[in-house]
């Protein structure tokens, strides 16, 4: 089986980006969740968890008993790129190389080939086209208005 990008689905592009945020989250936040069950399955009073966000930058530290055993902070800006950033870069180089169906098309007018244009389409069905004398007759005078 050839795994190329341009052969790509929709469906697997997708599962890419589950993919890679599932490794993000098991590379970056893999101490922090076993640091936080650690504490957090300790004694009444021998662990804390504290997370925060102040002046644009995330905190989080876990306390076993008094001492710091995981301590991070990012910016919000570096997290947001690292959750973002590479899922949409792999879309967009998925929009770039994957294959597209070829399919004939013409212009409207004249026959000639043009990107964009729409197929030719059949005539309405004669019951649907309405014959002159069908036609309801029009006035042909001047068109008062009841409220003047």
């Amino acid at each position: 089986m050839e795994l190329s990008l341009r052969r790509w689905k929709p469906g697997q592009l997708l599962l890419g980006w589950a993919a890679y945020w599932a490794g993000l989250v098991g590379v970056t936040l893999s101490p922090a969740i076993a640091a936080t069950w650690r504490a957090t399955h300790l004694p009444e009073g021998h662990g804390s968890v504290s997370a925060s966000f102040d002046n644009a930058n995330l905190s989080y530290s876990v306390i076993e008993d008094g001492a710091k055993t995981w301590v991070g902070t990012t910016s919000i800006t570096t997290a947001l790129l690292w959750i973002v950033g590479p899922p949409l870069l792999l879309w967009l180089v998925w929009l770039i190389v994957r294959e597209r169906p070829n399919t004939e098309r013409r212009a409207i007018a004249g026959g000639v080939t043009a990107p964009g244009a729409l197929p030719e389409g059949s005539a309405p069905a004669e019951e649907w086209r309405v014959r002159r004398d069908d036609r309801p007759p029009a006035e042909r005078g001047r068109v008062t208005t009841p409220n003047p």
